[in-house]
């Protein structure tokens, strides 16, 4: 089990020191865990990082089963408190740290801002982003140059047939925890269908494009004293924080060529991405396991080892650096 990272916005006030005892358990590749470290560095709370090594099936464990029994990051543990899913983890901060100094990231309920800012939040978080990031790496010809190596996409093509073998021996060997394996499995086969399927993969981008269609019909309107706005208001939101962490990862599977190409079918988005990504907390959260990711620079990718572990195939050096994400690519 990896240890605990302190992760310190620099500008943390002594306002903010009730996020001292905060924990969350995160993957630095985990999209969702992307999502909650940037709200936590945008509202300047302290937090410490128990990383979860997502390709060796660390979150299968029976220690982190305990804490959550869906086997998925991002968990956030705030004393007794455990809190999983992204969602629900940033609704928590914001109704728990948004005093003082604090900022918030979602208007008052009721406000026409309000209103404005869940609508974007729901269509941006409902696309289907699993479906399209492997839809990408099993079939390259339907986007761009990848910000990922062939040995790191070769690791991710290769993690539903481990996993899928892992869960099937974990669920025979532990028989207190087998349900929540075979669940686990279930699902994974269904993604996996999904995923070859070029169709419903083609349909999943199409999902994507009406999304970003959504939002430059938006950032259109944003002119005169609106110019400096954000998506919804004037304000840096958690909509604004759901389109950045989707912009990224787009970047990363080659689908920006698709989305903004030399005609700049979304210019307006363009803009406002370029803004966005000069912000501090977009800085810090991209950038996180930038040392780490660093320790292992000198390594050759020709010594790649697999170790057996029953019927799985478990890439040690490969997955290792693939755990630390390619953040600096995102």
């Amino acid at each position: 089990m990896a240890g605990l990272q302190t992760t310190v916005s620099s500008d943390v006030k002594k306002s903010n020191e009730n996020g001292n005892g905060l924990i969350l358990y995160q993957n630095y590749q985990s999209y969702f865990c992307l999502k909650v470290v940037f709200a936590l560095h945008e509202k300047k709370l302290k937090f410490k990082s128990q990383i979860i090594d997502l390709y060796r099936g660390e979150q299968y464990e029976q220690w982190f089963l305990k804490i959550n029994p869906k086997c998925e990051v991002p968990v956030l543990k705030d004393g007794v408190k455990i809190i999983p899913d992204s969602r629900r983890i940033i609704d928590y901060i914001e109704d728990n740290f948004s005093n003082g100094n604090v900022p918030r990231l979602i208007p008052d309920k009721g406000s026409p801002e309000y209103q404005h800012v869940m609508r974007m939040r729901d269509l941006l978080d409902n696309v289907p982003i699993k479906l399209v990031t492997y839809g990408c790496i099993f079939h390259p010809r339907i986007s761009g140059v990848m910000k990922l190596t062939p040995q790191e996409i070769k690791i991710r093509q290769g993690m539903f047939i481990a996993h899928e073998n892992l869960l099937t021996d974990l669920s025979e060997k532990n028989e207190e925890y087998k349900d929540q394996y075979l669940v686990k499995r279930s699902n994974l086969k269904k993604l996996s269908c999904l995923v070859m399927d070029m169709s419903e993969v083609s349909k999943a981008i199409l999902d994507v494009d009406y999304a970003l269609e959504e939002v430059e019909k938006i950032l259109i309107t944003h002119d005169g004293d609106k110019k400096k706005w954000w998506l919804c208001c004037d304000k840096f939101t958690i909509a604004d924080i759901s389109l950045c962490v989707l912009l990224t990862r787009l970047q990363m599977i080659g689908l920006a060529d698709k989305f903004f190409n030399k005609e700049k079918k979304y210019p307006h988005l363009q803009e406002y991405f370029k803004r966005a990504q000069q912000r501090d907390s977009y800085k810090k959260t991209m950038n996180q396991g930038e040392t780490i990711l660093r320790s292992f620079s000198s390594l050759d990718t020709k010594e790649q080892v697999f170790v057996a572990v029953g019927s799985v195939a478990i890439i040690a050096i490969a997955a290792g650096i693939a755990t630390f994400l390619i953040h600096r690519n995102k």
